[in-house]
C-alpha cells in the first residue's frame, strides 16, 4: 500500500512538486486501500497464508523493489523521459495491487472452503445422530411394547416396596409418549420427539404443528439437519431465558400456494448481530460454530427455497420457505 502511494506520489512530482497535494495523494492511496482490503480483513478476523501461494507473491514483491531501488539510485539505465517513469510508476504500482489483490482473493475463498468444510460436517454429524437417535427410540418402543407383557408380572407382586420402584420405572418410560408425535414422516417424528423431550424434562414449553407427509422430497439427512439445526437454535436460546412464561418454542410446518413454509420462533436475550442476513454465532470460536443457519440456508436453496429472519419484538422467528413444485 506504502508503494503504490509512493508510485503514485511520484507520477505526481513529474508535474508538480506541492507537498501538501502529496500528503493528499497518500491519504487517498491509503483510504482505497482500506476499504478494498484492510476493512474485509478486519470483518474475518486472523487470516492464514500458505506458503505456496506466499513464495511468488514475495518474488515479485521483491523484483518490484530491487526496481524501485535501481530507478531512485539514478543509474543511466532509469534516465528516462518523464513518458517513461510515468509509465514504469504506472506498471510498478499495479504489480503492488495486484500481489494484495490475489492474497485477497485467495483469503476469501479459504473463507468460503472453511464455511463449507463446516456445514458439511455439520451435515455429517447431524446424519450420524439420526441414526443412533433412530436406534435409541426403536429400543424404547419396543421397551415400551413389552410393557402390558410385564403387568402380569406386576399384579403377582406383594412387596410393595419392589412395586412401587416397578411403577416408578414404568412411568419414566411411558412418559416418553408424552412428546411422541406422528407427523406422516419418520425421520420428523424422531426429531421431534427427541426435541421435544429434552424440552419436557428442562421445562421449556413446546408446541408443534406439522404436517411430515409435505417433506417427502427432501432426503432424510436435510429434514434432520433443518429441523434439528433450527431446533437446537431455539433450545439454546430458551435456554438462557429466566422467566419461565418466555421459555416457550413454536415449530409450525404449513403449505401456502404450493410453497412449504417451515417456522420456528422463540424468544431470546442474547444480543444478535448479522452478517449477510443470518445472525452470527454468539459462542467465542466462530470458526468452530456458527455453521447451523448456514447449513439450513443451504439445504433451502439446494431445494430451491431460502431462510429469512426476523427479530421483532425480542422473539426470534426463522422461516424456511421451499417451492414444493419440482423442476
Amino acid at each position: 500500500m506504502q508503494h503504490v502511494a509512493f508510485d503514485i506520489s511520484g507520477i505526481y512530482l513529474e508535474f508538480g512538486s506541492s507537498g501538501f497535494v502529496q500528503a493528499f495523494v497518500y491519504m487517498i492511496v491509503y483510504a482505497f486501500f482500506y476499504y478494498l482490503f484492510a476493512r474485509k480483513m478486519n470483518e474475518h478476523g486472523e487470516s492464514r497464508v500458505h506458503l505456496e501461494t506466499l513464495f511468488p507473491l514475495a518474488t515479485i514483491i521483491m523484483i518490484v523493489w530491487i526496481l524501485s531501488v535501481m530507478e531512485t539510485s539514478g543509474l543511466d539505465w532509469f534516465r528516462a523521459e518523464a513518458g517513461s517513469r510515468i509509465f514504469y510508476r504506472m506498471i510498478d504500482a499495479l504489480c503492488c495491487f495486484y500481489v494484495l489483490w490475489v492474497q485477497e482473493n485467495q483469503r476469501e475463498k479459504l473463507i468460503l472452503k472453511q464455511e463449507l468444510d463446516g456445514i458439511n460436517t455439520a451435515w455429517m454429524l447431524q446424519k450420524e445422530q439420526y441414526v443412533i437417535k433412530q436406534e435409541i427410540i426403536d429400543s424404547i418402543n419396543r421397551k415400551c411394547h413389552d410393557l402390558k407383557h410385564q403387568l402380569q408380572a406386576l399384579r403377582q407382586m406383594t412387596n410393595e416396596e419392589e412395586k412401587e420402584a416397578y411403577f416408578n420405572e414404568m412411568e419414566h418410560d411411558i412418559m416418553i409418549y408424552d412428546t411422541a408425535v406422528n407427523t406422516g414422516n419418520k425421520a420428523l417424528d424422531v426429531i421431534l420427539m427427541d426435541k421435544g423431550l429434552f424440552c419436557k424434562n428442562h421445562d421449556i414449553q413446546w408446541t408443534c404443528m406439522a404436517q411430515g407427509s409435505c417433506l417427502s422430497f427432501m432426503r432424510i439427512e436435510d429434514i434432520y439437519a433443518v429441523f434439528g439445526n433450527a431446533l437446537d437454535n431455539a433450545i439454546t436460546a430458551a435456554m438462557e431465558i429466566a422467566e419461565p412464561q418466555k421459555r416457550v418454542i413454536s415449530l409450525k410446518m404449513i403449505t401456502q400456494n404450493n410453497i412449504l413454509v417451515i417456522q420456528v420462533q422463540n424468544y431470546y436475550e442474547t444480543l444478535l448481530h448479522f452478517e449477510q442476513g443470518l445472525p452470527v454465532t454468539t459462542k467465542d470460536n466462530r470458526q468452530e460454530h456458527g455453521y447451523g443457519m448456514k447449513s439450513i440456508r443451504h439445504i433451502a436453496e439446494k431445494y430451491g427455497g431460502t431462510i429469512t429472519v426476523d427479530t421483532k419484538d425480542e422473539i426470534f422467528t426463522l422461516q424456511v420457505l421451499i417451492p414444493l413444485e419440482r423442476t
